[in-house]
């Protein structure tokens, strides 16, 4: 079993593999547009989450939005009289409606706000504290970056939150921050299908850096060809310019062609390609913590089960890397 790793600068201790919480949320939208992935049962909800803790990923991260508070919720109820064992992360900035479960991208960062969006996620959760507190939206003018931090600071000395990041891949407003605060992690997508430049950065400044769609929003799970479809009440079918592995609900065909041309790689030594995935993040830096999103108990262990096997080996990275390259160069040329 891989040891656990810090955040950053903290005393806070995280498995090496998260439990992404956005699935659990159920359905909600995003400016009128679904941003969720489809239905999910709150008991099996809570299995997963409980599975998860048996088998070492004691790392929760959610956000105030996913299902407007229900992500919260569920893990609260899911962690009763075990908050203990557990390390929550949660994050906040964007305005939503619990009514009507929607989600505006209007963003509130303001020192209020911050404060009356801390108390909502606290009671959700049912806990007196967070550990990891993350801003939201990966963007937001540099004239709040300074109140924004202030605010996070007297949160901490509160006791109401114990360290504070940011989800952005901005590297110039990342750089910003990390010289300006006492951030602990930055969180930014990461998998094999798309490196990012934060894995660097967080490096330099000695942070953790807490890697969202290690699995491609699914299609590094193998379960995806070219005749699949999702439905348009799944985030993976709607009309989000952001959503880029899947489109109109298909998996995009030049992923797909990717990870069969690296399959075999991934999935050496017994790892199957989500453990493969995982152990590819693991192999860019000793401070990556993937956290992929967990609907249920069999997705929970076979994340856990990564961490038997460890971050992939030099070879192997330098091989999918060569691959990749090459793929990408035959594209080009086809193009």
């Amino acid at each position: 079993m891989m040891k656990k790793k810090k955040l950053g600068h903290t005393d806070i201790e995280v498995s090496a593999v998260g439990f992404g919480c956005w699935p659990i949320g159920g359905q909600f939208l995003l400016d009128g547009h679904p941003d969720g992935y489809g239905e999910a049962d709150d008991s099996v909800s809570i299995r997963a989450i409980q599975r998860a803790l048996e088998l070492g990923i004691q790392f929760f991260d959610t956000a105030d939005v996913y299902g407007t508070g229900h992500s919260e919720e569920v893990l609260g109820r899911a962690l009763k009289g075990r908050r203990h064992e557990a390390v929550i992360a949660t994050k906040f900035g964007f305005t939503y409606d619990e009514t009507t479960r929607n989600v505006y991208s209007k963003i509130d960062v303001s020192p209020d706000y911050i404060v009356r969006a801390c108390e909502r996620s606290l009671r959700r959760l049912g806990t007196d504290y967070i550990d990891l507190y993350q801003i939201h939206p990966g963007s937001m003018p540099d004239d709040r970056i300074d109140p924004v931090i202030e605010t996070l600071e007297r949160l901490k000395e509160k006791g109401w939150i114990r360290a504070y990041g940011w989800s952005t891949e901005d590297l110039e407003a990342a750089e910003k921050f990390a010289a300006r605060s006492g951030v602990a992690a930055f969180q930014h997508p990461l998998n094999v299908l798309a490196d990012s430049p934060m894995v660097e950065l967080c490096a330099r400044h000695g942070l953790a850096s807490i890697n969202n769609m290690p699995l491609a929003m699914g299609l590094l799970s193998g379960k995806f060809n070219r005749s699949s479809r999702l439905s348009a009440d799944d985030v993976r079918g709607s009309v989000h310019a952001w959503v880029r592995y899947f489109r109109d609900g298909r998996p995009v065909p030049e992923y797909l062609d990717a990870l069969d041309a690296i399959r075999d790689v991934l999935t050496s030594g017994g790892r199957t390609l989500v453990q493969g995935a995982l152990s590819w993040i693991w192999g860019r830096g000793e401070h990556t913590v993937p956290i992929p999103g967990i609907k249920n108990p069999a997705q929970a262990e076979e994340a856990a089960g990564a961490m038997e096997f460890g971050p992939l080996t030099p070879e192997q990275m330098a091989e999918i890397d060569r691959i990749l390259r090459n793929l990408n160069a035959e594209m080009s040329r086809a193009g």
